[in-house]
């Protein structure tokens, strides 16, 4: 039997779906926190000035149980001058996977496919589908691609994004660096000589939150809890009451000042590794380290996983030799004047990036800024 299909573009409808989506989420096989309906509608409201909602939901039949969903919305974009309308996941940048979500049990292929044929009968609204962050742990990722492909008059391209690690809470599961992690954990022990206390999981949230983002910001440069948008999307979320259950915020302090924090997420089966900060000041104590160590270990009596998610610094491979990829997959019609200026001011962008002249431009600057006044 066919699916039923629909298309969520008002702000009231969305915020009806807060229920449904957010059971939806619990009933998937490979759910992320970051799939929640209040990370999507939270961040639609604060993050979103101008763009357009573009949710598909689809059912089992009217009225009926969500099967899938694809939370979407419409950006406008000028590439070479030309206009662009963009379909991309409502949650951008801040949020370390996305995917449309499909309801255990229910076929991936099946539902994918259903919610791309609607797509392409609402082929007038959009000239660009852009989806960023689609994991590969999911085979809902390449039920994506696979059924885009099968589309002859659709172009696709898919891009390898960034790693992911993820460490196996459960004893004896996890291949680690013991020696790196005896290190670590010997300063950890040594901590409380030095003045240094380790809290994990504070029950204390709402007295907590405003010294860590005042840390974050100070610690951490180009902070989103600095910038306008991104600040009120985070003071929303932690104030939300679907998230209070899922926040988890840790730190080492020396009295009152602290040293180093974490700000992150979990579920039930996950801890997720999101925001983390250290005052270089107590850098020879490793106080990071030392945090993300004994958040590890916490978090191994109650849950399976734990996610370090993006940016795969060298340190997290201590604890996991485990690592997924994170995915973009770019769709469009063929022959598309406005693809083509969508796509190649994106690989203008993507070629002076990988050939490094940002960062050496950057390091141009700087030595310029060092070098010393001739007299």
């Amino acid at each position: 039997m066919a699916l039923s299909l629909e298309l969520v573009t008002s702000v009231e409808a969305f915020e009806r779906l807060r229920a449904e989506w957010n059971e939806l989420v619990d009933a998937m096989e490979f759910p992320e926190i970051f799939y929640r309906w209040e990370w999507s509608f939270l961040f639609f409201r604060h993050c979103r000035t101008g763009d357009k909602l573009f949710v598909v939901v689809a059912r089992e039949a009217p009225a009926g149980q969500i099967l899938a969903l694809a939370p979407l919305c419409l950006r406008r974009a000028r590439c070479f001058g030309i206009g662009v309308t963009v379909a991309e996941t409502i949650v951008a940048g801040l949020a370390d996977y996305q995917n449309f979500l499909v309801r255990t049990g229910v076929h991936r292929g099946r539902a994918v496919t259903a919610i791309l044929d609607f797509l392409d009968i609402h082929a007038d609204r959009w000239d660009v589908l852009d989806l960023q962050q689609f994991c590969s742990r999911d085979p809902t990722t390449f039920q994506i691609v696979n059924a885009a492909q099968a589309r002859h008059d659709w172009t696709v391209r898919t891009h390898m994004q960034t790693p992911v690690a993820v460490r196996d809470l459960r004893p004896g599961r996890a291949a680690e660096d013991t020696g790196r992690l005896h290190r670590i954990r010997s300063r950890l022990q040594a901590l409380p000589a030095r003045g240094l206390e380790v809290r994990v999981a504070c029950s204390d949230f709402d007295t907590l939150w405003p010294a860590f983002r005042d840390f974050h910001v100070r610690t951490w440069p180009g902070s989103p809890l600095g910038r306008e948008k991104e600040g009120k999307f985070f003071t929303a979320l932690v104030a939300s009451e679907g998230m209070r259950a899922h926040l988890d915020l840790s730190l080492v302090s020396s009295g009152k000042e602290i040293a180093a924090a974490h700000f992150g997420f979990i579920d039930d089966r996950k801890a997720y590794y999101y925001m983390p900060a250290r005052d270089r000041a107590f850098h020879n104590d490793r106080v990071g380290a030392v945090l993300l160590l004994a958040l590890v270990d916490h978090h191994a009596k109650t849950r399976v996983e734990f996610d370090f998610m993006r940016t795969l610094g060298t340190y997290k491979t201590w604890y996991t030799d485990t690592i997924d990829m994170n995915y973009r997959i770019v769709v469009h019609e063929n022959a598309s004047l406005r693809a083509l200026a969508y796509g190649l001011f994106d690989v203008s962008r993507r070629f002076f990036v990988e050939l490094g002249l940002p960062r050496a431009l950057l390091r141009l600057l700087k030595g310029k800024r060092r070098a010393p006044r001739v007299t």
